[in-house]
């Protein structure tokens, strides 16, 4: 055991891209209030949580992925372990035991999944959760849309708030992985 977690330490420290910083409110573009506001019809402007079209860009989700890599940013508040698309990559072939979630949820779930990927949102009761995650010390990636969507976040803090301990989130979402040309599974 001790061996596995030594390994898994080291490739998740060689592959981390660091923390990123979205700024003021839940997403990057700022309008959505809380993150309980990103659940409601009240949303980013341009409905970028839903988009999961890779001709759907935005510049400023751009520069902060190109930012991440060079200039990592901690958030003291919440110190949030976070993975780019190649960390995640690298943890899924490494063959290091692990469960993904996608945290969309109604019409921002298009269907689409990196492969494995299991559906549950920051709204699922605990007894749900228990089931579909019955460790609380096992490796947990949660993603949602794309930088721009605050569902992954507030899955993390969800299953925290229960007690998981082992928790990263794939920021770049969904977008992030099919940009990258990565194949994705479709469940709908």
């Amino acid at each position: 055991m001790k061996k596995i977690t030594v390994i898994l330490s080291v490739l998740l420290i060689s592959v981390f891209a660091g923390y990123l910083n979205a700024g003021p409110g839940c997403s990057s573009c700022a309008t959505v209030e809380s993150c309980s506001d990103a659940y409601t019809e009240k949303s980013c402007e341009d409905d970028v949580c839903a988009s999961t079209d890779p001709a759907h860009k935005h510049t400023k989700e751009a520069a902060v992925k190109e930012s991440a890599v060079k200039e990592p940013h901690v958030d003291h508040e919440k110190e949030v372990p976070k993975v780019n698309t190649l960390g995640l990559k690298t943890l899924i072939n490494s063959g290091v035991p692990l469960t993904i979630l996608d945290a969309r949820s109604g019409k921002y779930d298009d269907g689409k999944r990196i492969a494995g990927a299991l559906s549950l949102n920051a709204e699922s009761k605990p007894e749900e959760v228990s089931k579909v995650l019955p460790k609380k010390d096992a490796l947990i990636v949660t993603y949602c849309a794309n930088l721009k969507c605050p569902a992954s976040n507030a899955l993390f803090n969800h299953l925290k708030s229960l007690g998981y301990t082992n928790l990263i989130e794939y920021p770049e979402g969904i977008q992030g992985w099919i940009e990258a040309g990565n194949p994705v599974k479709a469940t709908k």
